[in-house]
C-alpha cells in the first residue's frame, strides 16, 4: 500500500474524529441549555403555584369613592404583609384605567385579614384579605374590572358591575 494512501486515510480519519466530537460538543451543549430552560420553567411554574389568589367578590355603591373586595390566598405558601403590601392593583372601567398602589393616601389601597386563622397578622393559604381601596373621584355607574397583581407578577380579576 502506497504511503500516499495511507497518509490520506489517517488524515480523513483525523478530520472525521474532529468534526464528530465538534458535533457532539454542540449536542451536548443545546441539551445541557435545554435542560437549564426546564429547570426554569419548572421553578416559575412552582411559584406561580405557591403564591396565587382569587378575588372572591367586589362591591361599590354609586357615588362612593371607595371599593372593598375580598381575596383569598389559594397558593400553597402564606404571603408576608411586606409582600402583600408589594402588590399592586388596576381598576379598569370602559373610559379609565387606575394605577394603585399600598398606602395611606388617595387613590391608594389597605387591607386587613378579618379572619387570621393563627395571628401570625400573615396571609396564610385559604385565609381573606379585605381590601379597601380609596379613589379620588365618586365611582359612577358602569362596569369595573379589578385586577390584583401579587408581588410576582401572579394576577386575579374580578369583573363587577355598579
Amino acid at each position: 500500500m502506497p504511503v500516499g494512501s495511507l497518509m490520506t486515510e489517517v488524515i480523513l480519519a483525523i478530520v472525521s474524529m474532529v468534526v464528530a466530537s465538534t458535533i457532539a460538543t454542540v449536542y451536548i451543549s443545546n441539551m445541557s441549555q435545554a435542560a437549564d430552560l426546564q429547570k426554569l420553567q419548572l421553578a416559575k411554574i412552582k411559584e406561580e403555584t405557591e403564591y396565587n389568589c382569587r378575588i372572591v367578590f367586589a362591591y361599590s355603591s354609586r357615588s362612593s369613592n371607595t371599593i372593598r373586595l375580598w381575596v383569598k390566598n389559594n397558593g400553597a405558601k402564606q404571603i408576608s404583609p411586606q409582600l402583600v403590601k408589594h402588590s399592586e392593583i388596576l381598576l379598569i372601567s370602559s373610559n379609565n384605567v387606575k394605577y394603585l398602589l399600598y398606602g395611606d393616601y388617595t387613590p391608594s389601597w389597605t387591607y386587613n385579614l378579618p379572619n387570621d386563622i393563627d395571628g401570625d397578622n400573615k396571609w396564610d393559604p385559604s385565609e381573606t384579605l379585605e381590601v379597601t381601596i380609596k379613589l379620588d373621584e365618586t365611582i359612577i355607574e358602569g362596569d369595573y374590572t379589578i385586577k390584583l397583581i401579587l408581588f410576582n407578577g401572579r394576577t386575579c380579576e374580578y369583573t363587577f358591575s355598579v
